[in-house]
């Protein structure tokens, strides 16, 4: 009795001890699932925080990619006053935005900046999981160097040559018949003064000499090999000295630099007179035996009309030591011609010069030569006694706009005179009040005008090399 007792009591104080090692269980079976749950969750935003920053770093380079192609295209590129740049969404990636600046402007970037910053920044597609939102944006800052487009031109429409200049260019006009590369007025020795409201429709260039601009626009560039002095001027290009560029109240379309290369001006061209040579080229070569008159007589008129084929009119015999003229008797009937025309004589005063295309719309050029014949590759003027050699442009031409004219002497052209068309290549040139000239290329068969040189042009800028690149992750 008493032992059934003691077991019946000792089976009720056994009854909550399974009790507790199932409660022991669950505690166990629950830290468990807690650190496999911490551990899943913390793996998964590690698996999705690094997607998502791949995914944003992909597409802030893609907008990296966007920007440097829109740079690299003629006029692609096109933001908001912001900078913000207008692009294309690109398949795939989240490029958020875009921006372009330039030496510390918002904007495309102009011929004259020297760095351009691109600010790319790209959003993941898939974001990071339980707040892992460290690598959901991703942006990139690059900067570029942007650099000068320097293109070598050819010197073959240079609109004025001179081995020196005399005088000082004063209400001189120079513009062009069409946008040749080359409408330039060029020296080879000595220096320029440019003023009192002058302009000049292309380049200036002086191989040996200096400028002085007060008052003288030009359109293209000025380029100088000592210095160069720009006041109340409008520069459309560049302005480059090989001594001293000084620019007070003016602008400058391009840059300013000193120390500058000094330019390459070509050497002297000597054309001489040889009948074999012109006849080497086409032409039919006439000894004038009328008047030492241009188109003064009926017989001289009609015989320049009747050319049919490019002709050479040998004043040089008739007129030894005469000047060949014309005065204002001619006008105001001009000569109609039918094709091209040299003429050579020992110098040429011109008074009145008008001469039209007998077929209009039909271009005909003409050309007044003094002689060079002494092959040294440097000017050479040695007129007869009475003579200077000279051609005088002492009033205006009345040249229609099919005709052009290229005007050449070893010894010095004097120009005065408004309404003329073509080029002038001179020992010395000597520019007065009235001076005005449209520059359309005529040249002289056979000979290369520029000798080969070029000159270096800036015609524009692009995207140079990469200078820095900086990487900043984000949160989305």
């Amino acid at each position: 009795m008493f032992l059934m007792h003691r077991i019946s009591r000792r089976a009720r104080d056994d009854r909550g001890s399974a009790l507790v090692a199932v409660i022991g269980l669950m505690a166990i079976g629950a830290v468990i699932t807690l650190t496999l749950t911490a551990a899943t969750l913390n793996s998964l935003k590690v698996t999705t925080s690094t997607r998502a920053s791949v995914q944003a770093r992909a597409a802030a380079e893609a907008g990296i990619d966007v920007a440097v192609a829109q740079l690299r295209t003629t006029d692609a590129c096109s933001t908001d006053a912001s900078g913000h740049l207008a692009f294309t969404p690109v398949s795939g990636v989240n490029i958020q935005s875009i921006t372009i600046s330039h030496d510390g402007t918002a904007g495309c970037p102009v011929e004259t900046s020297t760095s351009v910053q691109i600010a790319s920044t790209g959003a993941a597609t898939a974001k990071g999981v339980a707040g892992a939102s460290s690598g959901d944006r991703f942006t990139i800052v690059e900067t570029y160097d942007y650099d000068l487009i320097i293109t070598q031109v050819p010197l073959d429409g240079v609109a004025v040559y001179a081995y020196t200049v005399d005088g000082t260019l004063k209400k001189f006009q120079l513009d062009s018949d069409a946008n040749s590369v080359a409408t330039s007025v060029m020296i080879k020795t000595g220096d320029v003064e440019c003023t009192n409201g002058a302009s000049i429709g292309g380049d200036l260039v002086l191989g040996n000499g200096s400028a002085k601009l007060d008052m003288c626009d030009v359109a293209g560039s000025v380029h100088v090999s000592k210095d160069v002095t720009v006041n109340k001027t409008e520069v459309g290009g560049d302005v480059w000295a090989g001594g001293l560029a000084t620019v007070t109240n003016s602008t400058v379309g391009g840059v300013v630099q000193s120390g500058a290369l000094s330019p390459n001006v070509p050497n002297w061209v000597d054309v001489g007179y040889d009948p074999a040579h012109w006849a080497a080229q086409g032409y039919n070569v006439v000894n004038w035996t009328l008047d030492c008159q241009v188109a003064m007589s009926a017989a001289s008129r009609a015989a320049l009309e009747s050319y049919t084929v490019p002709t050479v009119v040998n004043y040089l015999n008739k007129c030894p030591s005469t000047a060949v003229t014309t005065n204002n008797n001619q006008s105001p009937v001009p000569v109609k011609l039918k094709t091209d025309v040299v003429f050579f004589a020992k110098q040429f005063s011109f008074d009145k010069l008008a001469f039209q295309s007998a077929t209009a719309g039909t271009a005909h050029t003409l050309s007044f030569i003094v002689p060079d014949q002494t092959a040294n590759a440097a000017r050479t003027c040695a007129p007869p006694a009475g003579l200077t050699g000279n051609i005088s442009l002492t009033n205006e031409t009345d040249f229609s706009p099919d005709i052009a004219a290229m005007v050449y002497t070893p010894c010095k052209i004097i120009s005065d005179r408004n309404g003329f068309r073509g080029q002038l290549y001179g020992g010395e040139v000597e520019f007065d009040q009235q001076a005005q000239l449209t520059f359309v290329p005529v040249g002289i068969p056979g000979f290369d005008m520029s000798a080969g040189v070029t000159v270096p042009k800036v015609t524009g800028a692009e995207l140079g090399d990469r200078l820095t690149r900086l990487e900043e992750p984000g949160v989305g």
